[in-house]
């Protein structure tokens, strides 16, 4: 997630703009926002947000703010919440490189550096570098309070120094020509500037246009008279006196000897991976598996690329994230994130994955090709002879994947999907299944501690039931037992269990996790014939069944049954429950998909005909 504020104010991922239309929301959040990783006060909210006269629930007004940022803002994906309560307020915590401002500032203080290091190219290369970054007033669609519009005050004074040190590092190498239209539209905007209508006469004269120059000095003259009542000031007029008099001081310096040679400063690497999870849990055979994977290839002998692959919430991009954190030290030149958003309607394309990828290894934006097959060739160059480890989570396609993927056989790619990625050449699948009984009961003895746990286990075994397995579900469980303390687990269970019924897929989302608009994602990506026969198995009145009942149940061949039930489970709405020594496969419909199933035909009013079912 990236914020600009140098211009409008703008919430961005790499797959859509998230900025609040609200206008109090868009407020308050730029105002969190420019003082990210502090705690900003109730009352600096309630003051920006309504000035000397707030309404009498100003308090009970901005908490719901707070809940509606929260919600639009949260990052599930790592587990961090992007806005945390404090005992005396706010706080949004997001790295300083996600917000356009402190890239400014870094620039403007690497650029100072260099002039003052007599460095005057390099240093109007930073600065015009950060100047870029600018694209139109700071804050310019927010209806700023009195805080806000002191920060933007203040960024535009910023700004205007960052300038004015760009055009001294101009003057330093003689580029007074080129300079007189710039400083002309500068004056022209600010009329009473006497720093910058120096300048102007200076650039001028040193142009041959004396005239001019003297010119530019009565007409600032005439302004400050005129409406302030003052002359110009020392500096100014012994500048006017030098032109008159033709002072030689004035020319353009010699030109000075050329700096030594800059020693490139190759970027640190980047180290992108969101934070491990502590309270990661089992799946070590997993681990081993896809450790394994990767140290086969690892060798220079091909590419190690592994996808992890399944349904929403089962912990893909804990178990990528918590494995590469583990194997990270074999990777020195960097580890890269790049959320792909295959579960949003549109997701990132290949073009934005690369853009995102060359930012993070140091390009900058004005140096990436503007073609898919640019990019490409930019970064398969860099990857060659490098030991990379790039992270892809919720990939869409193996035709979104496919130009990720780096030139270099001592790099390593993990991915996380949905579904199975067919056609990606030389990736290797793992399936993450939902966690056992007794794993799910190790994950909530982490969240909510083993003495609790211990003392109600069959509690512990309804919550793995009611969270299917699922890390996800346990997790968002386990926080609202922990919330709830010293409730007994029984009694929190039998309150959720009195709110919304029987139906696990609802009560989870009473309580705020809503799977269903993820299994949704999945369910969508089918064509139209397998979404029928999805819903015709959600009819069943077994969750296990084989390939002969699912063929009785679609009303065709067992042979044509096991290519849509294996669609299905490529999708991530179905899986393989093992092969039997018969040889008949059987498949699962879990619990909370099959719900998800029933509520899709009630929401959407149809149910696919079903025939009847003989010996099931």
């Amino acid at each position: 997630m990236r914020f600009q504020v140098l211009g409008n104010f703008e919430v961005l991922t790499d797959t859509r703009a998230r900025t609040p239309s609200a206008p109090k929301l868009r407020r308050a959040l730029a105002l969190l926002i420019l003082r990210h990783n502090e705690v900003v006060p109730t009352k600096a909210l309630i003051d920006e947000l309504w000035g000397s006269r707030p309404p009498d629930k100003a308090i009970r007004a901005v908490h719901t703010y707070i809940y509606e940022l929260r919600r639009g803002l949260a990052r599930p994906d790592d587990g961090e919440l992007f806005l945390q309560t404090r005992p005396s307020g706010y706080t949004v915590r997001v790295p300083e490189s996600a917000i356009d401002l402190n890239s400014f500032r870094a620039l403007v203080k690497e650029g100072r550096e260099a002039l003052a290091a007599g460095d005057p190219e390099h240093a109007r290369e930073l600065l015009n570098r950060a100047l870029g970054l600018w694209q139109g007033s700071a804050l310019a669609n927010v209806d700023c309070g009195e805080l806000l519009e002191a920060h933007a005050t203040e960024l535009e004074e910023s700004r205007l120094r960052a300038l004015e040190m760009r055009i001294e590092a101009d003057f330093r190498l003689s580029r007074h020509q080129e300079l007189t239209g710039e400083l002309k539209a500068l004056a022209a905007a600010r009329p009473l500037h006497e720093g910058i209508h120096a300048r102007l006469m200076l650039a001028l004269y040193r142009s041959g246009r004396r005239g001019e120059a003297l010119k530019v000095f009565q007409d600032l003259r005439r302004h400050l008279v005129d409406e302030l009542g003052l002359e110009p000031g020392p500096e100014l007029q012994r500048l006017q006196r030098s032109i008159l008099a033709g002072d030689q001081s004035l020319d353009p310096p010699p030109a000075a000897p050329l700096p030594p040679p800059r020693r490139a400063r190759l970027p640190a690497p980047s180290a992108q991976l969101p934070r491990d999870i502590v309270d990661f849990t089992g799946r070590q055979a997993v681990l081993d598996e896809v450790g394994g994977l990767l140290a086969a290839h690892g060798d220079g002998t091909g590419l190690p690329v592994v996808s992890l692959v399944g349904m929403p919430g089962v912990g893909k991009t804990a178990t990528a994230v918590h494995l590469a954190h583990a194997v990270r030290a074999r990777y020195p030149d960097g580890q890269l994130y790049v959320p792909l958003g295959g579960a949003q309607t549109t997701p990132a394309s290949a073009a934005e994955g690369l853009e995102h990828i060359l930012r993070g290894i140091g390009v900058a934006p004005r140096d990436i090709p503007a073609t898919v097959s640019g990019r490409m060739a930019l970064y398969r160059t860099w990857t060659s002879d490098r030991r990379m480890l790039l992270v892809l989570d919720d990939a869409d396609s193996p035709e979104q994947v496919e130009p990720l993927l780096p030139g270099g056989t001592g790099c390593a790619v993990l991915i996380t999907s949905r579904s199975l990625l067919y056609g990606l050449r030389g990736a290797r699948t793992v399936t993450l299944g939902c966690l056992s009984t007794a794993e799910g009961g190790q994950l909530l003895a982490r969240l909510i501690g083993r003495e609790r746990t211990a003392a109600e286990p069959q509690a512990v075994a309804e919550v793995v039931r009611l969270a299917d397995g699922l890390p996800l579900a346990i997790t968002f469980l386990g926080e609202r037992l922990t919330a709830m303390r010293p409730v007994s687990i029984s009694c929190v269970l039998a309150k959720i269990r009195s709110a919304k019924g029987q139906h696990r897929l609802s009560e989870l989302s009473a309580l705020g996790l809503d799977l269903y608009d993820r299994l949704d994602g999945c369910f969508r990506k089918l064509d139209p014939d397998t979404q029928q026969a999805f819903l015709r198995m959600a009819l069943m009145p077994r969750r296990l069944f084989t390939a002969g009942q699912g063929a009785r149940a679609l009303g065709t061949d067992t042979t044509t049954a096991d290519v849509v039930l294996m669609r299905l489970v490529d999708a991530s709405l179905m899986e393989v429950a093992g092969e039997p020594a018969a040889g008949r496969r059987h498949y699962r419909l879990r619990e909370l998909v099959h719900e998800y199933a029933l509520e899709r035909m009630a929401v959407t009013r149809t149910a696919p005909a079903v025939r009847h079912f003989i010996g099931f």
